[in-house]
């Protein structure tokens, strides 16, 4: 690239960090520690060398450069960051000539702290569970702006689990079933909303109490799934050991959608190359890795982190 050619900006998300997160839910770390993963697409310009990402507190301004990563990095972890505020992030591509593409879309992210005002918490918010059957609820949520989101759960910290995406259309109430609960047993939960500029809302924590007929867990093997994070350009694969004979892996994306899979058909280790079932090398985020006994039945839902 000449030197001073405008350089094409880059298109940016950002996405909750489940896997990280230190403390249980109502403890002082969980109520001041926010995690953000922001992701962006490569720029096309060849000669990239650096991505730079900027932070503000103001979507139109103040925006300070945090720290960069080099070409083949397109996401950055930014952790310790208080709750209650909400972060605004852009990325800038520079080549080797020190040539700077424009800023990219900016992205916010907010996660609601547990002592917020009742006017912050209505930005993003629980507002009903509804039992179905025993270990099946709906969750209600509500957020100020139209949204579509979806609900993490768990009944320990970190929260592992998610709902489908409410994503027919951006709207102010939502509705999204959990089930597979265990009772007696006490879930938290949280509705994270993205609006349709990719700010994204977390509510604060919500909790919900499963009585009824006590349920046993199938009893889970001791899966090992290394190395985590995963770097798919490295020149080691995702490794996955002691996994039910006769049982299945199966690889979803942050939005509930199947990636991968294999069945189970002897005892060597698997292995994940960090591609699609087209072969097509995965992007940066949280992915679910489900394992299934010979039965069907679920014994290992871990989230993992891939970074390209």
């Amino acid at each position: 690239m000449a030197r001073g050619t405008i350089m094409t900006k880059a298109t940016v998300v950002l996405a909750l960090i489940l896997s990280f997160g230190i403390g249980i839910p109502g403890s002082t770390a969980a109520q001041d520690a926010a995690n953000f993963f922001v992701k962006w697409n490569p720029n096309p310009e060849p000669d990239v060398t650096t991505y730079i990402i900027f932070r503000s507190l103001n979507p139109d301004n103040g925006f300070t450069a945090i720290d960069s990563v080099s070409a083949g990095t397109t996401s950055y972890l930014d952790g310790g960051l208080s709750k209650g505020v909400r972060y605004y992030y852009r990325v800038v591509a520079k080549n080797a000539s020190g040539d700077r593409s424009p800023y990219s879309n900016p992205v916010s992210g907010m996660m609601i702290a547990q002592d917020a005002l009742i006017a912050i918490k209505n930005l993003c918010r629980i507002t009903e569970f509804n039992s179905i059957s025993s270990g099946h609820y709906t969750v209600n949520w509500t957020t100020q702006n139209q949204t579509i989101g979806f609900v993490q759960y768990d009944y320990n910290w970190p929260l592992d689990l998610m709902s489908a995406w409410d994503d027919n259309q951006y709207e102010l109430n939502h509705a999204v079933d959990i089930s597979g609960l265990l009772t007696p047993r006490t879930y938290y939960l949280r509705a994270v909303a993205y609006d349709n500029a990719k700010n994204m809302t977390v509510s604060s924590f919500d909790s919900i109490s499963v009585t009824g007929e006590p349920t046993t867990p199938v009893a889970a093997p001791d899966v090992s799934i290394y190395p985590v994070p995963f770097n798919p350009s490295m020149d080691h694969p995702l490794t996955l050991a002691n996994l039910p004979a006769g049982g299945s892996v199966t690889i979803y994306n942050e939005r509930g959608l199947d990636v991968w899979g294999t069945d189970v058909e002897g005892e060597s280790p698997l292995e994940w190359k960090g591609v699609n079932r087209q072969g097509t090398p995965v992007a940066s985020g949280i992915y679910y890795i489900v394992i299934k006994d010979a039965q069907g039945g679920v014994v290992e839902k871990r989230p993992i982190m891939v970074v390209n």
